[in-house]
């Protein structure tokens, strides 16, 4: 019976001793995604670089590079993002989450304003993940490297393809602002070229009026002159007034369908009552084309003077004066 116990003994002794059972290393990367997701990125870094450098699990290694660049991206760190990236997508070329790490570099370069290289990353992505969750994402950062490129027409093309192809994406809102802000940034540049051209006319519309007026001045002082002589004949007045009258009806004509102009530029709905600027949104744009309409309306009011003088001129001599 004694022989028993020291069996016991002995077979406890020979066996080897077996290790205590690791953590999960699931569990492990679960604490970084969690202080990721409730939006504690410094302690999720500091979690995640301490579980890089003790972790003996190799495959939960790929995960926490990924999320500590993403943690590096949220609070700004974009060097220290790019490093822990580029290491994951050299490392770790077949890992699972490949897909958003392609996507997240294109992302990364145009927060670093290297907007051709980000616009190229994500068209390389979008051809090589054509079904990716990432593609609506990937599509709104394309128009915002586009947009910061300076090719407006491209990037609301871009913008245009989330609001037409993926209407339940969360870039939605986002890429429909972007539209909005780009139909503005145009309308605005065509004004500006309008007002540009606008302004010319009007220079060149001004010349023409002050040589005109220096010209009607001169007749009206003839016309004048003649009065006071004997030898005018009242056929002879009756036909300058008519050619005055005639020439000062053509540059009233052409003074208004130049007010019609400036006034298509779309600044007011409807006609404005004369010599009145129509409304027209608070802005330095606005405000030259109003003054351009206003200085238009002064000069229909000076033919219209000149004309009322004429007028005044005719009727005198109608009775003899």
């Amino acid at each position: 019976m004694a022989l028993v116990p020291f069996l016991t003994v002995f077979l406890c002794l020979a066996l080897p001793l077996l290790p205590a059972e690791s953590s999960n290393p699931s569990s492990d990367i679960t604490d970084g995604i969690d202080l990721f997701r409730d939006g504690q990125y410094d302690k999720a870094i500091q979690f995640l670089r301490t579980f890089l450098q003790n972790s003996p699990y190799d495959t939960q290694k790929a995960a926490a590079y990924l999320l500590l660049a993403k943690s590096y991206i949220a609070i700004g760190s974009l060097n220290e993002a790019e490093k822990n990236l580029e290491y994951y997508i050299a490392n770790y070329p077949r890992a699972a989450d490949i897909q958003e790490a392609l996507y997240q570099k294109g992302r990364l370069l145009f927060m670093q304003d290297d907007f051709e290289n980000s616009l190229q990353s994500l068209q390389s992505f979008l051809a090589t993940y054509p079904k990716s969750t990432f593609v609506p994402s990937a599509w709104f950062w394309i128009g915002e490297s586009l947009y910061g490129l300076g090719r407006l027409d491209e990037a609301q093309s871009a913008y245009q393809k989330i609001l037409t192809d993926y209407p339940s994406s969360v870039k939605v809102e986002a890429a429909q602002y972007k539209v909005s802000l780009i139909q503005l940034t145009q309308k605005e540049v065509e004004l500006a070229r309008l007002l540009k051209w606008s302004h010319e006319e009007f220079l060149k519309s001004t010349e023409e009026f002050q040589a005109r007026e220096k010209t009607y001045q001169q007749a009206i002082e003839a016309y004048q002159k003649r009065l006071a002589g004997s030898g005018a004949t009242a056929t002879e007045d009756q036909k300058t007034l008519a050619d005055l009258r005639q020439a000062l009806a053509s540059k009233t004509e052409e003074a208004n369908n130049l007010a019609a102009q400036l006034a298509k530029t779309g600044t007011s709905t409807g006609t404005a009552p004369a010599g009145t600027a129509p409304a027209a949104p608070a802005t330095p744009e606005a405000d030259q084309l109003a003054k351009l309409q206003r200085l238009l309306a002064a000069e229909q009011k000076a033919l219209a003077l000149k004309e009322i003088y004429l007028a005044w001129l005719e009727t005198h001599v109608g009775a003899g004066k």
